[in-house]
C-alpha cells in the first residue's frame, strides 16, 4: 500500500496525493475496478502516472486506499453518550455510509480484495485498530451493565454489521438507518435474552 516515508525519492506532496485519491474514488463510484485506468486517474488529478506509481504499486492498492480514506472520514466512533449510545450511533453512520454512493464503491473494491492477498492484508491492517476500538466500547457497555457480562465483543459487532452487508451484497437493497437501528435493537434484545445483564446499581438508585 502506501510506501514508507523512509524510502528514497522526493518528498510526497500532500496536495497531489489528495488529488489522486479524490480522482481514484470518483472513478470507483462510476466504474468497476477492471474498467478504471491509472492513466485516467493521473490525468484527472493533474499528475503524471509516474507520480501515482511512486506512492502506489498497483491501481488496486490506490483504489483501496481511496476507499479507506473516505470511510475513515465518514464512519467515526463518537465520544459522547453511554457506550451503547456510541455503538448505536456507529451503526447509524454505517447505514448512512452504505446508503450513499459509498454503497456502490464498497462492493466494487471488496471484489478486488477477495483474491488479492496484499489487499486483504492491507484491509485487515486498517480494520484492526478500529475493531479494537469498537470492542473496547462493547466492553465498556458490559462494565456499565448495559450488556451481559458474557457477551462476545467481536461476535456482537459482527451481528450488528453482518445484516447490513447481506442487504448490500446479497439483496442489493437500501441500507436505511431504520433498518440498521432495527438490527441494533434486535441484537441488543437478543443478547439480553440469552444472558441477563449484570445489575450495577443498588436498589433505589436512579439510572443516569
Amino acid at each position: 500500500m502506501r510506501k514508507s516515508k523512509n524510502q528514497p525519492g522526493r518528498p510526497r506532496s500532500e496536495h497531489s496525493r489528495a488529488a489522486i485519491l479524490e480522482a481514484a474514488y470518483s472513478f470507483l463510484l462510476e466504474q468497476s475496478v477492471a474498467e478504471i485506468s491509472t492513466v485516467h486517474i493521473a490525468r484527472q488529478a493533474g499528475v503524471s502516472t509516474a507520480t501515482v506509481y511512486r506512492w502506489w504499486s498497483t491501481k488496486e492498492e490506490l483504489l483501496l486506499d481511496a476507499f479507506l480514506e473516505r470511510a475513515a472520514k465518514e464512519v467515526i466512533l463518537g465520544g459522547e453518550g453511554s457506550p451503547l449510545d456510541r455503538i448505536r450511533q456507529w451503526v447509524q453512520q454505517m447505514a448512512r455510509f452504505f446508503r450513499s454512493q459509498n454503497g456502490v464503491a464498497f462492493p466494487r473494491i471488496m471484489s478486488a480484495v477477495q483474491d488479492n492477498p496484499t489487499l486483504r492484508e492491507a484491509l485487515l491492517n486498517w480494520m484492526s485498530p478500529r475493531s479494537e476500538e469498537i470492542t473496547g466500547i462493547v466492553m465498556d457497555a458490559v462494565r456499565e451493565g448495559q450488556l451481559p457480562e458474557r457477551v462476545n465483543p467481536i461476535e456482537f459487532a459482527d451481528m450488528l454489521i453482518g445484516p447490513l452487508f447481506v442487504r448490500l451484497f446479497v439483496h442489493r437493497g437500501p441500507v436505511t438507518e431504520a433498518f440498521a437501528l432495527s438490527v441494533f435493537d434486535q441484537v441488543v434484545a437478543g443478547v439480553h435474552a440469552i444472558v441477563p445483564a449484570r445489575k450495577t446499581k443498588k436498589a433505589g438508585s436512579h439510572s443516569a
